[in-house]
């Protein structure tokens, strides 16, 4: 779902389809705020490396994949009738994660267990998107809970005044903070056995 169907959906829940009383920029960043919220929150997202890392012969460090804050597993390549397939699993106990020259690292302790020019996929989760653009495309999972944040903080802004329009909002901002969950569901919490990525804090 892109940031902007969002933006669309905020304005129909809030009755202003036209933009008339909050602008799509203004939505947007509401959006934004409630994105920054979950990441200081410590909410995660689960993600996977698209194989951008191939073992070099006699090479025992590899830069972590962008993004990742946190690594649960790392995967390496076996190739079957021309199809490459994830499935051998590279012990924990065989590599560590470093800060080296201001570039996080994955250091493997074993190098016997690695075949040159295989593959590497990495798994782990990123912390949550802060910067959202209209045409970026929102975190999988997070597209509701950035919805409902957005719309209390919308509520928010325009529920400022004395009238009884103003205070229903401002009632109706409350109770939607308070209806939300104060911890993060399991599936957006730390894996288990995962390793912190330094320097991605």
């Amino acid at each position: 779902m892109l940031a902007s169907a969002l933006q669309t959906e905020i304005a129909l829940h809030l009755h202003d389809t036209s933009n008339g009383e909050l602008t799509a920029a203004q939505l947007l960043t509401f959006i934004n705020s409630a994105a920054m919220d979950y990441k200081n929150d410590g909410w995660l997202i689960r993600l996977e490396d698209d194989e951008s890392l191939t073992i070099t012969a006699d090479t025992p460090e590899y830069t972590v994949p962008t993004s990742f804050a946190f690594i649960q597993d790392i995967w390496m390549e076996r190739t079957i009738n021309n199809v490459s397939h994830f499935d051998i699993l590279i012990p924990r106990g065989h590599w560590t994660l470093r800060f080296n020259t201001g570039v996080a690292r994955i250091f493997f302790m074993t190098q016997s267990a690695l075949d040159t020019g295989k593959k590497l996929k990495v798994v782990g989760q990123k912390r949550p998107t802060i910067d959202y653009l209209a045409a970026t495309t929102l975190d999988v999972g997070m597209e509701s809970k950035l919805r409902e944040r957005a719309i209390s903080y919308a509520l928010m802004s325009i529920g400022h005044g004395e009238s009884e329009l103003s205070m229903t909002r401002s009632r109706l901002a409350i109770i939607r903070r308070q209806l939300e969950r104060p911890f993060p569901p399991r599936s957006f919490r730390m894996l288990p056995g995962s390793k912190l990525v330094p320097g991605r804090e």
